[in-house]
């Protein structure tokens, strides 16, 4: 008989020959079972099954990686080719955006040259996405750059940035008054449009300091309309959490200057928590160092909503979130 460490290979009837059956019988205390070769190729499937692992592994990474991908390529597209566009007006015109910028707006004049540029080509890709309209004045090319550049300023920590829920800003030149409610306004967000009054858009950046800014005050309504209202991805539905992180941290400040309590902000503040929301982000960039000693949580709680920080050199806390 074989010795007890052979395995043996049964015959393609699956039968052991007579002599092997033989000795079987007068061994005690060994047990052989023989199996046919036929249920032995049946059983013996691990090929098969790795075939099958590696099958379902190709179309995970398929749909995972590659479709996902193909679904992107649009996108892939129109970026490559708003980029070659936006080099295009660089190189044609970025000399004059860029001392326009200077001159009018500090918050980028405050920025380092990397950071110019990043701003500079948001700026111009912004301005391209939206149509202009103007209202009794003449279109002058610097206008759009300039109010593109406060929508810039607000969301220069954001991955997103461009509004999209917007399609058109108007430009009037001076106050105007609604026919909905017979007010006076110097600006205001609807689902019409941003709407702006150049007059005092100007007014606000001429006097940096003093918290009064109405481009970011409107860019600010406008960014929380894009945020409820607007498509939502991954960047939107994060940035919707932290903006109701803030709602929380703010409306205990909110509650108590309409009780009374004389906390840093301008009365307008108490009109409603949208208003204070607005003004909240007039302050934060015009007087971030009295904004951050007075209300630190507050402050710390739009740096993060907002990715950004104005008493930072490069003003951006998290590079990794853009």
């Amino acid at each position: 008989m074989p010795p007890p460490d052979t395995i043996y290979i049964p015959t393609e009837t699956g039968q052991l020959p007579p002599e092997l059956l033989e000795a079987m019988k007068e061994t005690e205390g060994v047990i052989y079972q023989t199996v046919p070769v036929k249920q032995q190729r049946e059983t013996d499937n691990s090929g098969a099954i790795f075939k099958g692992i590696m099958f379902f592994l190709a179309i995970g990474f398929y749909l995972f990686f590659v479709d996902d991908w193909l679904k992107r390529l649009p996108e892939i597209i129109r970026s490559k080719w708003r980029q070659k566009k936006t080099q295009k007006v660089i190189d044609s015109r970025g000399d004059r955006y860029h001392e326009w910028l200077t001159t009018y707006n500090p918050y980028y004049k405050s920025l380092l040259v990397d950071e110019q540029r990043r701003f500079l080509e948001r700026t111009i890709h912004f301005a391209d996405s939206k149509e202009f309209r103007f209202h009794s004045m003449v279109e002058e090319e610097y206008i759009p750059v300039l109010i593109s550049g406060a929508a810039v300023q607000l969301t220069f920590g954001l991955k997103n940035y461009l509004m999209d829920f917007f399609h058109i800003i108007h430009v009037m030149r001076k106050e105007y008054v609604l026919n909905i409610d017979k007010e006076t306004y110097y600006g205001h967000v609807s689902e019409n449009g941003i709407h702006i009054s150049w007059i005092h858009f100007m007014e606000g950046y001429k006097d940096y300091g003093d918290s009064v800014n109405l481009g970011l005050h409107e860019m600010a309504h406008a960014l929380q309309f894009d945020a409820y209202l607007g498509y939502e991805n991954e960047h939107d539905r994060k940035f919707k959490d932290r903006l109701n992180d803030f709602s929380a941290e703010g409306r205990p400040v909110f509650r108590a200057m309409r009780a009374g309590y004389s906390l840093l902000f301008d009365d307008y503040a108490m009109t409603n928590f949208d208003e204070f929301w607005a003004v909240s982000v007039e302050n934060f960039f015009e007087n971030p160092m009295l904004f951050k000693e007075r209300l630190p949580k507050l402050y710390q709680e739009i740096s993060e909503l907002l990715n950004q920080d104005p008493l930072l050199p490069n003003k951006v806390i998290d590079p990794d979130l853009l």
